[in-house]
């Protein structure tokens, strides 16, 4: 499956602004010689993609992407994380050009339980106190490494971890989401396994692959590590026999999962990283904002160890109104939980209760934050009286208060929020902000990695101005008055 991603994700890099014919075909050859450690880079394929690829990003740093390890790892977002969702499982992806450029490609790939190198991990790790407060294991590892909404962040931190438990030095992350997989088997039809006794289609891959991962046997094939493998090494074959239509049909997929977030790149390469940044395909907390107007986003933390995201249905309602030239806003975070029970049935049902930890991030300049709610229940601001033991010897969750970091210029406002299966919670966040012109409020609202949608609606001066699902980062610009 991974192999089967890279392929996609390779001409997905190479194919933005391409079409038809020859190009399009030459596109498909080089990440199919890729793949198959084939590619020569001084070949007349190659030099045709170069021409059909001109100006295109990563088209002139290919020799770059060779002779490095990369790291996908799969994120469950039905449990959903700050990037995207719960990481089960990765795959290290070696890539390597020999030195005539007669052979370039993907050299070996390796499927990995998220786990393994949790248990090679040498000396204790400090967890966040969220992460704390929810598992109460006094340690932070892998499996949670995931936990800054700064893709960069986070996927440096995957990086460390993964090379304290014994991958050795990682030049590359790249997280792709469970509901990507999905639409890759929308568009490729069902796939027999040769291993197991299933066939694999959009619809039942989630409730197999999380079959498997409950089954966590080792020496068999009863294990997660051994049906996402074999889901992989089908989909390898069928990369081999899938026509051009097809490979443009996933390549545009590809793209636009890449547009809206839900497959997000970290490259140690400093050259790399700009093209990432350049395409917003980072994961950055300030991608595409213009840091006049002001900002919004909302990321969500499922600590409840369930696969309840399946069932959230999420609204933001944005109320703004002008006083003494100050814009006065209120922010509502509001989750209905669809979960039909409390607790997960397995194997019919993987949800439950919704135990969120919230961030709300906005800018620091020109803004004031004034209050949160929870419930209707104003909610204390945390000190470092708060913070006088260690992370790891907290216990139990500190509902009655809030914290704000402050990370790259923004607040990150920080809570807990709980909502019981058939229930809605919600929660408001104040603040006065300096941002815009006077006469007009100008506002970016971001869209966290994992989620398709949710509900916005933005009130000024108590008149709806905007309300839509947003399924990407949107940017508003609406009249104040009076």
């Amino acid at each position: 499956m991974i192999k089967r991603l890279l392929v996609i994700l390779g001409v997905t890099v190479v194919v933005l602004g391409v079409v038809g014919g020859g190009c399009a075909y030459s596109i498909v050859d080089v990440a199919r010689r890729m793949v198959n450690f084939q590619l020569t880079l001084n070949g007349s394929s190659y030099k045709t993609f170069r021409w059909c690829t001109n100006a295109l990003p990563f088209t002139d740093k290919v020799e770059k992407l060779m002779n490095k390890k990369w790291v996908i790892v799969l994120q469950n977002n039905t449990e959903l994380r700050p990037t995207g969702g719960f990481m089960g499982s990765f795959a290290t992806i070696m890539t390597k050009c020999a030195a005539d450029k007669r052979q370039c490609g993907i050299k070996d790939i390796k499927f990995s339980d998220i786990y393994e190198p949790d248990g090679k991990l040498p000396g204790h790790v400090e967890p966040p106190y969220p992460i704390q407060e929810a598992f109460g294991q006094g340690w932070w590892k892998l499996r949670d490494a995931n936990w800054d909404p700064d893709f960069a962040s986070s996927a440096g931190t995957i990086s460390w971890f993964l090379e304290q438990g014994g991958e050795g030095l990682i030049d590359g992350v790249v997280g792709v989401n469970l509901s990507t997989i999905t639409s890759i088997l929308e568009v490729l039809g069902p796939l027999k396994m040769v291993t197991y006794d299933e066939t694999v289609t959009a619809k039942n891959f989630y409730n197999l692959a999380q079959k498997y991962a409950e089954t966590r046997t080792t020496g068999n094939k009863t294990d997660k590590r051994g049906f996402l493998g074999a889901v992989g090494t089908a989909l390898v074959e069928e990369i081999k026999s899938a026509g051009l239509v097809d490979q443009i049909k996933l390549a545009k997929l590809m793209a636009g999962e890449l547009e809206s977030k839900q497959i997000l790149i970290w490259a140690k390469d400093g050259a790399l990283q700009e093209d990432m940044v350049r395409m917003r395909w980072d994961g950055g907390l300030g991608a595409g904002w213009n840091e006049v107007g002001d900002y919004v986003y909302v990321v969500d933390s499922n600590l409840g160890a369930n696969k309840s995201d399946c069932c959230i249905e999420r609204s933001l309602v944005q109320e703004v109104a002008k006083k003494d030239g100050l814009a006065q806003v209120s922010l509502r975070v509001i989750r209905k939980n669809n979960n039909p029970t409390e607790v997960p049935i397995p194997p019919y049902f993987w949800g439950g209760e919704y135990v969120d930890y919230v961030r709300v991030i906005v800018p620091v300049e020109a803004n004031k934050i004034s209050g949160v709610r929870v419930g209707g229940i104003e909610l204390k601001q945390m000190t470092e009286e708060d913070f006088k033991i260690p992370n790891s010897l907290r216990w139990g969750r500190s509902e009655g208060q809030y914290n704000v970091e402050l990370k790259q210029g923004f607040y990150v406002i920080g809570f807990w929020m709980t909502v019981k299966a058939g229930e809605t919670g919600e929660a408001s966040v104040l603040w006065e902000s300096r941002r815009g012109a006077a006469d007009k409020y100008e506002l970016w609202v971001k869209r966290q990695p994992g989620i398709e949608t949710f509900n916005y609606q933005l009130t000024v001066n108590n008149k709806i101005a905007v309300k839509e699902k947003v399924d990407k980062d949107r940017w508003y610009s609406v009249l104040l008055g009076g």
